[in-house]
C-alpha cells in the first residue's frame, strides 16, 4: 500500500513480516522435538549395574521403537512446515509492498504455525486415537488455509512486481487451495488411524503434481 505520492506506507514493507515469518517458521521447527520422550532416568538403558551393554543397546533400541510414531509425527510437520516456509519465501521475493488484507492474512497464519508443535506432540504420542489425529489435521488444515490466502491475496490486491511473477504465484495458489482441500478432506479418515498418515504423505505428491499440470497448461495457453 502507497500513499498519495507513492511511497510505501509504513507497516507495509514485505521486510519486517518477512522476517518475523521466518522467526516464527524457525522457532515452530525447532520446537517440535522438544517433546519427543527421551531415555531419561531409566538404570535399563545404562551399562553397569548387572546390565550388560547387549542389554543397555536392546533397553534403548525398544524406547526408540516404541516413539515411531513422534518421530513420523515429527518428519511429517517438519517437512509441510518446510514446504510452506519455501513457498512463504518465493512469495515475499516477489512483492514489493504489502497490502492490509495481506498483512490480515499472517494473523492465522502465524497463529497456527505457532501452535502446531502441540497438536504434533499429542497426535505423535497417540497415533492410534482418533482425536489426536483430528486435532493434527484441523491445525494444519487451518495453516494450510491461511497460506493459500496470502497467496490469493497478494494476486487480488495486485502485490507482484511483474505478469511473470503474478502468473506463478496464480499457478501455486490454485495448487495450495486444492491441497487444503485434499488435507481436510482426510478428516474422513481419522478414525482409520494410523492410516490416515499415508494420505498425509500423499500431500506434498499432490501438490507438486498440481502445480507442475498447471505450469505445462500455462504454457500450452500462452504458446497457442
Amino acid at each position: 500500500m502507497t500513499d498519495d505520492q507513492g511511497r510505501i506506507r509504513p507497516g507495509h514493507t514485505p521486510e519486517r513480516v518477512g522476517f518475523f515469518t521466518d522467526a516464527v517458521f524457525a522457532i515452530a521447527m525447532t520446537l517440535l522435538v522438544i517433546e519427543i520422550p527421551r531415555p531419561e532416568g531409566d538404570e535399563a538403558f545404562s551399562v553397569g549395574d548387572g546390565v550388560s551393554k547387549a542389554a543397555a543397546a536392546r533397553h534403548l533400541w525398544d524406547f526408540f521403537i516404541a516413539q515411531t510414531g513422534s518421530f513420523v509425527a515429527y518428519l511429517l510437520a517438519f517437512f509441510m512446515l518446510w514446504t510452506a516456509w519455501r513457498q512463504h519465501h518465493r512469495l515475499f521475493d516477489r512483492l514489493d509492498r504489502l497490502s492490509p488484507g495481506l498483512v490480515g492474512w499472517h494473523f492465522p497464519l502465524l497463529l497456527l504455525i505457532g501452535f502446531l508443535p502441540y497438536p504434533t506432540t499429542v497426535y505423535g504420542h497417540h497415533t492410534d486415537n482418533p482425536a489426536a489425529a483430528l486435532l493434527f489435521v484441523l491445525s494444519f488444515g487451518g495453516l494450510l488455509i491461511a497460506r493459500s490466502g496470502v497467496q490469493s491475496q497478494a494476486l487480488r490486491d495486485n502485490l507482484l512486481r511483474t505478469p511473470a511473477d503474478a502468473a506463478e504465484v496464480r499457478t501455486g495458489a490454485r495448487a495450495s487451495w486444492i491441497v487444503a482441500g485434499y488435507w481436510l478432506a482426510s478428516v474422513l479418515l481419522c478414525w482409520w488411524t494410523p492410516w490416515v498418515i499415508v494420505a498425509w504423505v500423499l500431500t506434498p505428491v499432490i501438490g507438486f503434481a498440481l502445480a507442475r499440470g498447471d505450469r505445462r497448461r500455462d504454457t500450452s495457453i500462452g504458446s497457442g
